[in-house]
């Protein structure tokens, strides 16, 4: 049986569960090595998973431990860590195929994650930067999963473009059920990062509600609330939105919450999903509340076009006038969004259903 070694990993979210089903699915025996402890898992403890622990040194001496142990042919290193160049350089020179996960913005200083502002937090970040773009250099396969990948990797050097295999987030989907009832009107369910402007849709709101509208909304994903879910990302931006948030009157209509385990029956309560980001393609959460028929609201974001057709699918912000686009889907009749809402649901049943997901993660595997 083919075997492959997922590294780099901070945390466990249900999205890489169903990584590992479809690798099992396919034949393929899959192990993940956690950068955290035993302790710190949420999850069912298994043995799929090796854990290195806290410290820099653990890491390390897990790594070559699961080498020794798991004898992989493949390993899947994700982009988290400044660890990546060793996990893809060791790799390399034991004869192992690599398959490098870019997973945002770390070929151009990846700051989202940035908890301070000083001149070794900097460094860091662009020291993250370099060693990435080294890692293009030494891995077999580069998985891009944005449309801004792309571009970067051409910018640094064409050649590497023929590694590249282009790849979406796609999840499961079910049976449509058409959403109109639904008690929520909008919601936003993502880490609060400076990228996703979760201010200015704070005062969208704030607008709405001056304007003496009546409507009912939830943010969910500030980590200095709640955190059990995800590795602490940009606490000071999420912290600077709630303290923003309590300076407004906003608590009738808008609720808050910090990150939770079972977001998808969160979602089936509302009726629209809203995502003011830099980056739309292909956000895991957006992709989830369309496949339950949540109408999406953006920004024209990178690769918004890909997802959603504006007027038809979803609702697109171009003029960047958050207010306006929720004012619009306020007043949407019901026959118009049970279509839109349908139309969502298609367009992710059709593109990023997970059964397109499995025949591509499926390809490059040696064994």
């Amino acid at each position: 049986m083919k075997k492959v070694l997922i590294v780099g990993l901070p945390f466990f979210p249900h999205k890489y569960q169903y990584l590992v089903d479809s690798y099992k699915k396919s034949g393929i025996e899959p192990k993940v090595l956690l950068n955290s402890s035993q302790e710190d898992f949420n999850g069912e403890v298994n043995g799929t998973f090796y854990f290195s622990g806290r410290g820099r040194w653990g890491r390390f001496l897990s790594y070559f431990r699961a080498l020794k142990d798991f004898k992989p042919k493949n390993i899947d290193c994700y982009d988290y860590s400044i660890f990546t160049i060793f996990y893809i350089i060791t790799a390399r020179a034991l004869g192992i195929n690599v398959r490098y996960w870019l997973i945002g913005w770390e070929l151009v200083g990846d700051n989202q994650n940035t908890n301070a502002t000083s001149k070794v937090t900097r460094f860091l970040t662009y020291a993250k930067m370099r060693l990435s773009r080294l890692s293009l250099n030494f891995a077999n396969h580069i998985y891009a999963k944005e449309h801004h990948h792309l571009e970067s990797i051409r910018a640094i050097n064409p050649h590497l473009l023929t590694k590249v295999i282009s790849i979406y987030n796609c999840v499961p989907v079910g049976e449509f059920v058409g959403g109109f009832n639904r008690a929520g009107d909008f919601l936003y369910a993502n880490a609060v990062i400076e990228k996703r402007n979760v201010i200015e849709l704070i005062d969208s709101f704030n607008e709405l509600k001056n304007k003496g509208a009546s409507f009912s909304a939830s943010i969910y994903g500030f980590n200095s609330i709640s955190n059990d879910v995800y590795a602490p990302r940009g606490v000071h931006y999420s912290d600077k939105a709630l303290n923003h948030f309590k300076n407004l009157d906003l608590d009738e209509s808008v609720r808050t919450y910090g990150f939770v385990n079972n977001i998808k029956d969160v979602m089936k309560e509302f009726k629209f999903f809203v995502l003011p980001a830099d980056i739309v393609l292909a956000n895991y959460a957006l992709l989830e509340a369309m496949s339950f028929g949540l109408v999406p609201i953006v920004y024209p974001g990178d690769g918004y076009e890909v997802l959603i057709d504006d007027g038809i699918s979803g609702i697109v912000a171009k003029d960047y006038n958050l207010t306006k686009a929720l004012e619009c889907a306020l007043k949407m009749p019901e026959d118009k969004y049970l279509e839109m809402s349908e139309a969502a649901y298609n367009k992710i049943k059709k593109d990023f259903s997970l059964a397109l997901w499995e025949r591509k993660i499926s390809q490059n595997i040696v064994g």
